[in-house]
Order: C-alpha cells, then structure tokens, then sequence
C-alpha cells in the first residue's frame, strides 16, 4: 500500500487505488468471495449424485454352534442341532447402485444450488460496493479532518500573533486585562480544538486501514479527490440503471428462484424413483444349504428397482402450501427492495443537489467573514470595536472554512451514494 513513511516520500494514495486495495484485502470481501467459491464446489458436488455408487466390504465372524430349545422345556434340556463346519465366517463384496431416475430430485438440487451460487455471486458484488462506499467515506473523513486540521492550526498562529499584539497594549496600559485573557481563552479552546481534531484524524485514518486491510497504524497520503459535478440526468434516468444494474435487485430476484425451486422439489416425492443396482460377493462357509458346507462361493446380481411413495400425495401438501407461501412472500419482497431502491436513489440524488448549493452557499459566506474579520480586525487595534466583536468574527471566519470543507467532502460522499445506489460503485 502507498503511505506516507519518514525520511521516504510516497506517492499519494489515489481513491481508485484504495478501492483496489479494499477489493483484493478487506475481510469482509474476501470472506463472501470463499462463499461462492464454497458454493461452485457445492454445485459439483450436486452433479456428481448422477454417477453410480460403487461400495466395497466385508465382514467376519466366529460361528458358535446352533443350540435349540423345546417350547415346553423352557431353556433347559437344550439339543445341539448342527454344528458349524467351521467357527470362522467371512463375506468380502462389492455393490454398484445408480439412480437413473429421480422424478428430478437431483436435477432441482442443482439448479437449487446453481442459482446458491448466482446468489452469492451478486451478494460479492453488493457487498464490495458497500465496502467501497465505506472506503470513500473514510477516505473523505481523513482528507477533511487534515484540511480541519490545518485550518485550525492556522488559525492558531493567528490567535498567537493576535495574542502578542494585545499583551503588548495591555503592558502599554490600551485594553484592559479582560481583553487579554479573553485573548488567551480563546487560544486555550483553538489548542484544545486542534488535538481533538488531531484525535479525530487518528481515528478516521485507523478505520480507513481497517477496510483496506492495511496495519492501523499506517499513515497514509492522499489524492485530492475531483471536485462536485452537476448531474446530466434526471431522477428516472437513475432509477432506470438502478433497477438494471443494483445487485440488491438480482438478490431478490434470485431468492424468489430459490423459492420456487422449493415448491419445484416437493413434487419429486410424488414421482417414482428408479435405480439400477448390482453386485457380486464371496463368501464362507456356505449357507445357501443346510447344513452349511465349508466352502466358499461366490454370486453376482443385477437388477432394477422401482419404488413410490404413496402416501406422498396427501402427506406433503402442506410443505407444497408453505413453498407457495414462500414466493407470494418473496415476490413482496422484491417489490419492497424495488421501494427501498426508489427511495434510496431519491434521497442520494436530492441530497447531492442540495450539497451543491452548500457549496455555493459556504464559498459566499467565506467571503463575507473574511472582509467581517478584516474590518473588525482593523479596527478594534484602533480602539473602535470590541474584543468580543473581534473574537467573534474570528470564530465565524473559521467556522465559515470548516463548512466550505465540509460542504465538499458531503457532496463527495453523496456523489458516491448516488453511485451505489445505481450500481455503479
């Protein structure tokens, strides 16, 4: 990553950049990248029901001999009938069974699990464009916090060089002593100010690392970011690449699928379900005769087997009622998410118009308090107005500075609300 180290200068640090950074590093991107990849494999391992299954294996046993009671006798009086040829039986087999027909069980498991992965795959999507918001609103935070930061810092040595000049015409006996220490509050608070700032910044800057999945302590240095541009389209222009391009509106929409892949699998059990099946054996002793011979003897079967469920029909209507129950839900749901859209992409556009005449506004007022400041400035040091006019007109000056950044740094982050919200970020 580009930071700012000491003694090695860096390249700053560009939003694109950092958006980069946080696609390749932040956790919570990565994570939802191993839950599709998690899915791709659940989809292979859905197709690979289709292949036979071959199974292998064998048993022993130590034969006692075979003991009979008379009912009347009860356990007593006991007769051996047969004796085992040997006390030693073993059984070593193999079995193949293939489902050649499921009534489509396996098939709508793997669209189920086809369109899992379709889901995540949007949900990535979605949530690397709610990470990217977030790294441009922390970007923001740490560009305008340095910018407060300076201005403060500034307006600091003002206050200090203001402070020199009123404790030289207090020593002369020309203001008073209230002057002066209102002269040294009003640093005291600007001093205070500037390390909450500073303490701020730390703060922004660590949360900043943290989606970036760089160490939290990195200081880094960045671009300016392009300053507020007018929109070219109206708000149906927007609304119609939201409704094309939102990964929230491809989620719904996929979970709908799924919910009518769940009422497509309750119809699998009211199907007949076929398999093919076949296997060959060898075993000892032999007990197809009795009494049994000691000799092994091995067979071999192939067949078919058919089975149905019966009682299905009747016993899973209400899992079929549920699955119908579920999509007339989710179809809500999606026209819910469609409102959220609207409304999100209403708000970012109004708001990011309203942050352009923030802007215009805060550039007048700037200004209108520096010829404030500059005529109270002059004078007050020629005795003609008070320091509590002069303290005040510093306050608004400052004040006026910070809502120029702070009008920017909104209309940036609105600007970029207005681009999640149409799926483009």
């Amino acid at each position: 990553m580009t930071a700012q180290t000491a003694g090695s200068p860096a390249e700053p640090l560009t939003l694109e950049q950092a958006w980069a950074l946080a696609t390749a590093h932040n956790k919570e991107i990565r994570m939802q990248r191993q839950q599709v990849d998690l899915s791709a494999e659940l989809v292979k391992d859905r197709k690979s029901e289709r292949l036979p299954r071959v199974t292998t294996g064998g048993s022993y046993a130590y034969l006692g001999g075979l003991v009979a009671y008379e009912p009347r006798a009860g356990l007593q009086n006991p007769e051996r009938v047969a004796v085992p040829p040997s006390p030693h039986a073993y059984h070593v087999g193999l079995e193949a069974d293939w489902e050649v027909y499921t009534g489509g069980r396996i098939t709508n498991q793997i669209a189920t699990q086809a369109t899992n992965e379709l889901l995540e795959t949007e949900r990535l999507a979605l949530t690397a464009s709610e990470v990217r918001l977030r790294v441009a609103t922390a970007y923001l935070d740490v560009q305008r916090n340095r910018e407060y930061q300076a201005l403060t810092a500034n307006n600091v040595k003002e206050s200090e060089r203001r402070l020199t000049q009123i404790r030289s015409l207090y020593k002369n006996g020309v203001v008073l002593r209230s002057d002066l220490l209102r002269a040294e509050l009003q640093l005291s608070r600007q001093q205070l100010l500037l390390t909450e700032i500073g303490n701020t910044l730390t703060l922004t800057n660590q949360r900043l690392n943290l989606l970036l999945g760089a160490p939290e302590d990195q200081v880094n240095q960045l671009a300016p970011v392009s300053p507020a541009v007018v929109l070219d389209n109206a708000y149906a222009d927007y609304l119609g690449q939201a409704q094309a391009k939102a990964p929230e509106l491809r989620v719904a929409g996929l979970q709908t699928h799924l919910s009518e892949l769940r009422l497509a699998a309750t119809e699998v059990s009211k199907r007949p379900q076929v398999s093919l099946f076949s296997g060959y054996a060898y075993t000892y002793p032999n007990r197809l005769v009795f009494p049994n011979v000691s000799q092994i003897y091995s067979v071999g079967e192939v067949g078919v087997r058919v089975s149905y469920n019966i009682t299905a029909r009747w016993l899973d209507r209400h899992a079929e009622k549920a699955a119908e129950i579920g999509i007339e839900r989710q179809r809500l749901g999606e026209e819910k998410v469609l409102d959220d859209k609207r409304q999100e992409v209403k708000t970012a556009y109004v708001r990011y118009q309203e942050t352009l005449e923030r802007i215009r506004i805060a550039e007048q007022s700037i200004g209108q308090a520096t010829e404030n400041y500059r005529i109270v400035n002059s004078t007050y040091f020629n005795q003609l107005a008070l320091l509590t006019d002069l303290l005040d007109a510093d306050n608004q000056l400052l004040q006026a500075r910070f809502d120029l950044v702070t009008a920017r740094t909104l209309a940036a982050t609105q600007y970029y609300q207005l681009q999640k919200a149409i799926g483009l970020l």
